[in-house]
């Protein structure tokens, strides 16, 4: 797989999306519909000046809005109710573990033959950790760890039952999300209140901070977009 490259505005946003200098910045696996920054792939090993050994997390929920829509979910117990469906389910099982192993297998590609090799000879513990280790760095692959994590995962590959179904609850609320974080981090202040879900009248949930791009948001597009 491909990730589109980080620019500099982007690295700007992320900062302002999770409070933070972000770690392993590699890629952006996907845009929200005002061509933010929603999820960051993030390589595995550290790169230059970081001071992360392994970084188990492929694919990071930045977008604000989104984590705290998910985090009220975790609020509720639902973690526990989806290791539940996960357990009573066989189709549930089966297709978590096929999405542990794409993201395994994800994470993996993300270093070279070269590196891999090196890994394999000298550093066993981390090898298997990159090669082993889930979503979430857990090693039971029928385990759920956090759910902003299996959300991610679903928005750059569509490839995980935990996360289709938590696109489906915040479906319901998406409409309501205010952006401001991200659109003023951009310097774009001054439209950011399209964003108000008074102004979104054109609005269609998605789950995921994205709208149907009417006329009024087309200028909010182009305000954010990378040069």
């Amino acid at each position: 797989m491909t990730w589109e490259p980080v620019c500099e505005q982007d690295k700007k946003i992320i900062r302002q999306q999770i409070n933070r200098h972000p770690r392993n910045l590699h890629g952006i696996a996907r845009r929200c519909i005002y061509q933010c920054p929603q999820v960051s792939v993030n390589y595995p090993l550290p790169k230059a000046n970081e001071d992360v050994a392994f970084f188990p997390t492929v694919f990071w929920l930045t977008c604000p809005e989104a984590v705290r829509q998910i985090s009220r979910i975790e609020d509720r117990g639902f973690i526990q109710v989806i290791q539940e469906k996960i357990t009573g389910s066989r189709e549930l099982s089966y297709g978590m573990q096929d999405s542990h192993k794409e993201y395994i297998y994800i994470r993996r590609t993300l270093l070279n033959s070269s590196m891999l090799i090196r890994l394999r000879k000298s550093e066993t513990e981390l090898v298997r950790a990159v090669e082993q280790v889930g979503i979430g760095g857990v090693s039971d692959l029928q385990g759920v760890k956090c759910l902003h994590m299996h959300y991610a995962h679903y928005l750059a590959t569509r490839n995980n039952p935990i996360g289709e179904l938590i696109d489906k609850m915040i479906a319901l609320s998406a409409s309501k999300w205010k952006c401001n974080t991200c659109f003023q981090s951009n310097g774009s202040a001054g439209v950011a209140e399209l964003a108000d879900a008074a102004d979104l009248k054109s609005a269609e949930p998605k789950g995921s901070c994205r709208f149907e791009p009417g006329p009024r948001h087309h200028v909010l597009q182009q305000a954010t977009r990378c040069n």
